[in-house]
């Protein structure tokens, strides 16, 4: 074999290690949702994260003065090798939403939604950001609330939650850190992710195709040309 025959097997396999690593978990959450891994951080944990960040703070003591306590810290991980994220949870008492703050990996709030799970199937999801897919139908309402004051966006989204209730459709929360974690289940199983993530999967997905295609090529070229 060839200095340059062996050149393209290199480069095709390495191709194929980049574009898997980001391709295999995303299909692994795909075909089984129920794989993602969440878990709540020890106390001590907990409170390095939030005496780390001043705006943390004043995020969480925000939502406490709309009447939302706080549950824990819960940290995500998509299947094999995949992301970790971590937010703070928390719960509003009147039992209609979780409230959670999206955080960087240095521990400084990245963003926040509030998520409320319906019986039966379906939510209410407000974001704080304008990038996410907004969908609005029979028992799925997601918008995009761009704002740094956690109060519109609250408001906006107990709006929606008014206007589903009102409509026979009522709230399943659990506040309690194993309620978050099957929530956050719900929500990764919803026809609503699986559809929004498709064109990303889809982009990862052709990228590792295309880069076994090209590593098959690579080794039977040789062969081939013989």
């Amino acid at each position: 074999m060839s200095l340059l025959e062996t050149a393209r097997i290199a480069i095709a396999l390495m191709l194929v290690l980049l574009t898997g690593r980001s391709a295999l978990p995303r299909i692994a959450l795909r075909l089984r949702p129920d794989r993602i891994r969440c878990w709540f951080l020890p106390a001590d944990e907990e409170a390095n994260l939030l005496e780390g960040s001043p705006a943390l703070q004043d995020c969480v003591d925000r939502l406490k003065r709309l009447h939302y306590f706080l549950i824990g810290v819960k940290a995500e991980k998509l299947p094999l090798w995949g992301r970790r994220l971590t937010e703070v949870a928390l719960a509003a008492r009147d039992h209609t939403a979780f409230a959670s703050i999206v955080l960087q990996p240095f521990g400084a709030p990245s963003s926040l939604y509030f998520y409320t799970p319906l019986m039966g199937g379906g939510m209410v999801f407000t974001r704080d950001y304008a990038a996410g897919g907004e969908v609005e139908s029979a028992n799925v309402s997601v918008r995009n609330v761009p704002s740094e004051d956690v109060e519109i966006v609250h408001r906006a989204h107990q709006g929606r939650v008014a206007a589903v209730r009102a409509r026979g459709l009522v709230p399943e929360i659990r506040p309690s850190q194993a309620g978050v974690i099957a929530a956050t289940h719900a929500f990764y199983a919803s026809a609503y992710f699986r559809r929004r993530s498709m064109l990303i999967d889809y982009s990862a997905w052709l990228s590792f195709a295309g880069s076994i295609i090209l590593l098959a090529w690579a080794l039977l070229a040789p062969a081939l040309a013989r």
